[in-house]
C-alpha cells in the first residue's frame, strides 16, 4: 500500500495542486496509521514510506523519512484524545503534524544546500498542504479502521 502510494504521489499526485496544496498520500496513511496503532506502528510506516519517497524524489535523501518519521511520532501520542470526536482530533493531530513534516522538510533541503525560500514555503506550500491533509485525513480513516480491524491480534499491541 505504500509503494502504491508513493509511486501515485511521485507521479499522478505531483501535478495535482490546489491553492499550492498538495496531497500527500504517503503521509496520510503514516500519520493515520499512526493515530490507530500508535507511535510504534507508525515510525515503521514512516520509515518504509519515506525511504520509499526519498528514492523516488530529487530531494535530499533521508529528507522525506524524518519529516514521516516526525509526522507519525506527533500523531501517534496521546495529545489531544480527550478533545472532542475522534474527527477532529485527528484533523488537528494531522494538521499540526503536516505542517511541521513540511518545515523538516525544508529544513532538510535548506542544510543539504538546495535554495529555500522559506516564506513562499511555509505560506504557499506547507500552510495549504497541511489543511488539505487534515481534511482528507477522516476519508483515509475508514479505510486504515477496517485495515487495523482486520489485522490486529486479539490483545496486541507494540506499544
Amino acid at each position: 500500500m505504500l509503494t502504491l502510494a508513493a509511486l501515485a504521489q511521485s507521479t499522478a499526485l505531483a501535478g495535482v495542486s490546489l491553492f499550492g496544496a498538495h496531497p500527500d498520500a504517503v503521509f496520510l496513511l503514516v500519520a493515520v496509521w499512526a493515530f490507530l496503532r500508535g507511535p510504534v506502528e507508525g515510525a515503521v510506516w514512516a520509515f518504509i514510506g519515506g525511504v520509499l519517497l526519498d528514492v523516488l524524489s530529487g530531494g535530499p535523501l533521508g529528507g522525506f523519512t524524518l519529516a514521516l518519521l516526525l509526522a507519525a511520532l506527533l500523531v501517534g501520542q496521546q495529545w489531544g484524545r480527550e478533545l472532542g470526536s475522534t474527527a477532529f482530533q485527528l484533523v488537528l493531530l494531522v494538521l499540526v503534524a503536516g505542517f511541521l513534516s513540511h518545515v523538516v522538510l525544508l529544513l532538510a533541503m535548506s542544510a543539504t544546500g538546495y535554495p529555500v525560500d522559506w516564506q513562499y514555503g511555509l505560506a504557499h506550500v506547507a500552510a495549504p498542504s497541511a489543511v488539505l491533509n487534515a481534511l482528507l485525513a477522516p476519508i483515509v480513516h475508514p479505510l486504515l479502521s477496517w485495515l487495523d480491524r482486520r489485522t490486529r491480534p486479539e490483545g496486541f499491541t507494540l506499544q
